[in-house]
């Protein structure tokens, strides 16, 4: 295992982490696969980022990370009800499904669809993780140099397996 490499800026970093919020709630297992992300693109949230810069393959690291360091706070703006009148009939609309709309500027959001009630969908455009404090415990598996593909990308393809 090469150990001298280090988490920084355009290297492949593999690792796997559980996830959970401030009350104790498992949101991701740390048996669940691992995930390599290119660090220095914004791909996790840049807090997390932060923490894991300079570390080590092997290292575990564990980061407290607050609503406006991961997802945002939860924006009321966002929570919508729809009648299901309004709702293309492509869409499939069901309670813990996904519908696409767009905000005032035309950017477009994906719904949650958190209730349905007399033809009235309930929709969340927020992140499921906003407004959560979330607690990262990240085991740094692999690090390598970034191809000149995932640089154009900027993103890592999908390689659990990265040289260590």
């Amino acid at each position: 295992m090469n150990n001298s490499l280090t988490v920084e800026r355009n290297k492949v970093i593999t690792i796997q982490y559980a996830l959970t919020n401030a009350e104790g709630l498992v949101l991701r297992d740390a048996a669940s696969k691992p995930v390599s992300y290119l660090h220095g693109t914004g791909s996790i949230p840049a807090r997390l980022e932060q923490e894991l810069a300079a570390h080590r393959i092997g290292d575990i690291v564990r980061a407290r990370l607050l609503p406006d360091d991961a997802f945002g706070k939860h924006d009321a703006e966002l929570v919508c009800e729809v009648p299901l009148s309004e709702i293309p009939a492509a869409e499939q609309i069901e309670v813990g499904g996904h519908v696409v709309g767009s905000d005032d500027e035309g950017k477009e959001i994906t719904f949650a669809v958190t209730a349905i009630n007399n033809d009235i969908a309930s929709l969340d455009g927020n992140h499921p993780l906003a407004g959560q404090t979330l607690i990262f415990e990240v085991e740094i598996q692999a690090i390598r140099d970034a191809t000149d593909e995932e640089l154009a990308a900027g993103k890592a393809q999908d390689d659990p397996q990265a040289d260590s």
